[in-house]
């Protein structure tokens, strides 16, 4: 008798408990922004009022020559408490950017930081830290983002930190481009996510807290006529020098872009510089025009799209239109399969199916159902397309095409493009990076690793012309299997190995030369034929007075630092695919040392020689808050990272709630 009572008590408890629980999720929905935007902006409660316990603005002068670009990164640490505080930025930087130098301003002194290894300048850092010296440290995480660490700010007091960082120019399609990330979106983590805690940032909106803030002064050498200097993303505005962005909220990435200054008839350009008794030369490759072939070629098209919590707004809208924008060029002869993940992944069919008008109505159907929500597991989704049956008709000859589309905001990006190296087979993999501030350097990475290319879509208006040219003209490489050979000499060249070029998609090589070599000889594979192109050197540009090769010559050091980056770069990615997880290690060390450099084993440090902190006032340690990607929505829907999202919390509390009022109502049944 007494067991009949216990259970429908026990249901009546657990339905409950559940409803409960559903109530709570509904309310996140709402107040999900409120909260997770106090905790990100680090508010201190002060009798005067709530105040930002850390403010930083950032200061930013582009220097473009030729190729490449001086970038000096201004950052101002403003402490607006009564506390001394340490504090600590995670920011980004574009995935091939060289962080060359470091200096910190303390009042009127001056002090250059030491390039030391990792855990060597980390034991500093604490040491000067504890002992109430001004002390600045920085990091590595990720080779696209990097941790500020700054001790003893007084109260009241600012600090400045400036870093000298290399950057190459982006070429594409006849425009030379500037990509510069000002925030980052909010880094997935899990089990398999290395060092987590050193991704992880607090993030703020605008409207809730002031936010770093940012100002740029530009110049591109040679160019005089500024008029042609465009951005997709600020306004620009006339300067004494060049152009100017001021007082921009750090939302978005920076995209600056204006006409090509070399001949576009040429297939390559070759600039030669010495620095430091070496010789040097920048090569820019431009591939033979592509064959557009009558009767296009019949393809299995496999879209893997991100509905992820981080996808939240404008990320989420881009990917729906791009998707739709993909459906409708398929042909009846192509195969389509869509692969949606968050949590877990979600296919269209087990299995590509044929097109016609029945697939593509449920594609569509399929694409506006989706909704953002979830953590970024992507390797099921990987795992999935990777491994699907590429024998959809053994009759044709069948072109496989993976297409990636995604904001990348995962931290575990070595264990994706392991995977992706492995697994790959025939296919080739191409990636879509969507939103305001993509993680490009994953993006580009899984790109190179599929045998594929990498192109970038802001918002839903900036779809047509990406997609277009990813499932067009992108298809395909122009040239494959490429080499180079140095006749009368020797030489080094990286990236290594050279990538496959695909149309109107330039290579921006760089290589070490003895000083006996005066031509090089590039060969490869065109539609199956041998290529062959054969470069004669300019003279070093010392020899030279035009005002091209001056503008060349003031860039001789940092084409010499550009390609012990990319050497580095080469290293790197030699031990990410090898089982030693320490491969290369002492040399990448001994590289960066020599040139100053920060890597995964390298970093700078910068410390004041005299204490200001009196030994018993406490250190208190803040975060800088970065603000959230402009038009993300996470913050309204999601969980923190790693949770199951807000949406999928309801559901599960709605199941509860009902499984258990079902189970009492059953047990009340019985007992009558």
């Amino acid at each position: 008798m007494q067991s009949s009572r216990l259970m429908p008590a026990l249901f009546t408890h657990w339905a409950i408990c559940s409803l409960l629980l559903l109530t709570l999720s509904l309310s996140l929905g709402t107040a999900r922004a409120d909260e997770l935007a106090s905790n990100a902006s680090l508010i201190l409660h002060h009798p005067d009022g709530d105040v930002d316990a850390l403010v930083l603005d950032a200061d930013i002068d582009l220097q473009v020559q030729g190729l490449l670009a001086d970038m000096t990164l201004e950052q101002t640490f403003r402490n607006t408490t009564d506390q001394w505080l340490e504090g600590s930025y995670l920011f980004p930087l574009p995935p091939d950017a060289t962080v060359r130098g470091l200096k910190m301003v303390v009042g009127e002194r001056t002090i250059i930081a030491e390039i030391q290894p990792r855990e060597e300048a980390k034991i500093a850092y604490k040491a000067a830290s504890d002992a109430g010296q001004v002390a600045s440290l920085v990091e590595q995480q990720r080779p696209n983002l990097f941790t500020m660490n700054l001790a003893n700010i007084g109260p009241g007091e600012s600090i400045k930190v400036t870093m000298d960082i290399m950057l190459p120019v982006n070429v594409t399609e006849q425009q030379l481009q500037l990509r510069l990330p000002t925030t980052l979106t909010p880094r997935f983590t899990n089990a398999a996510t290395p060092d987590a805690q050193s991704v992880v940032s607090s993030f703020t909106q605008p409207e809730y807290t002031r936010g770093p803030r940012l100002n740029v002064s530009l110049t591109i050498a040679p160019l005089t006529d500024y008029a042609s200097v465009s951005s997709a993303t600020h306004t620009l505005e006339a300067s004494d020098k060049g152009l100017q962005i001021s007082d921009a909220p750090m939302d978005q990435d920076l995209i600056i872009e204006w006409p090509a200054q070399y001949a576009q008839d040429t297939s390559v350009h070759a600039f030669v510089a010495s620095h430091d008794n070496e010789r040097y030369v920048q090569l820019l490759v431009n591939p033979p025009a592509s064959i557009d072939d009558e009767t296009p070629t019949p393809r299995e098209l496999i879209v893997i799209v991100d509905k992820s919590g981080s996808m939240a707004g404008v990320s989420m809208r881009a990917a729906k239109e791009a998707l739709h924008y993909a459906i409708d060029g398929l042909t009846d002869d192509d195969y389509l399969n869509i692969v949606a993940f968050d949590d877990r992944h979600y296919p269209m069919f087990t299995a590509s199916r044929q097109v016609d008008q029945n697939v593509k109505k449920d594609a569509r159907r399929f694409t506006d159902n989706l909704t953002a929500d979830g953590g970024t597991e992507m390797l099921s989704a990987l795992s999935f397309a990777l491994s699907a049956d590429t024998d959809v008709d053994a009759d044709a000859q069948r072109l496989r095409q993976i297409v990636f589309v995604t904001d990348g905001s995962v931290g575990y990006e070595e264990e994706l493009l392991k995977h992706i190296k492995n697994q790959l087979g025939n296919s080739r993999l191409f990636t879509v990076g969507i939103g305001p501030s993509p993680n490009t350097w994953f993006l580009e990475k899984a790109a190179e690793a599929g045998r594929g290319v990498s192109v970038s879509i802001l918002d839903e208006h900036d779809v047509a012309s990406a997609i277009t040219d990813l499932l067009n003209g992108l298809v395909n490489p122009v040239i494959t299997d490429i080499a180079v050979q140095y006749p009368n000499g020797h030489g080094e060249i990286y990236p290594r190995p050279l990538p496959d070029l695909y149309a109107e998609r330039p290579g921006m090589w760089v290589a070490k030369i003895s000083a006996e070599v005066d031509q090089l000889v590039i060969t490869g594979k065109h539609h199956g034929e041998r290529w062959r192109q054969t470069v004669q050197l300019p003279a070093t540009a010392t020899d030279t007075d035009t005002q091209k090769d001056r503008v060349l010559q003031a860039s001789a050091p940092a084409i010499a630092m550009q390609w012990t980056r990319r050497k580095i770069d080469t290293l790197m990615d030699e031990q990410r695919y090898s089982a030693d997880k320490e491969l290369n290690k002492h040399l990448i060390t001994q590289l960066a040392m020599k040139a100053g450099l920060v890597t995964d084993y390298t970093s700078f440090v910068a410390i004041e020689e005299q204490p200001i902190r009196p030994i018993e006032e406490q250190l208190t340690q803040q975060q800088v808050a970065n603000l959230i990607p402009k038009g993300n929505s996470m913050m309204n829907i999601a969980l923190p990272q790693g949770s199951a999202g807000a949406d999928t919390l309801r559901w599960i509390s709605l199941l509860l709630g009902l499984t258990a009022l079902s189970l009492f109502g059953l047990a009340r049944t019985r007992n009558q």
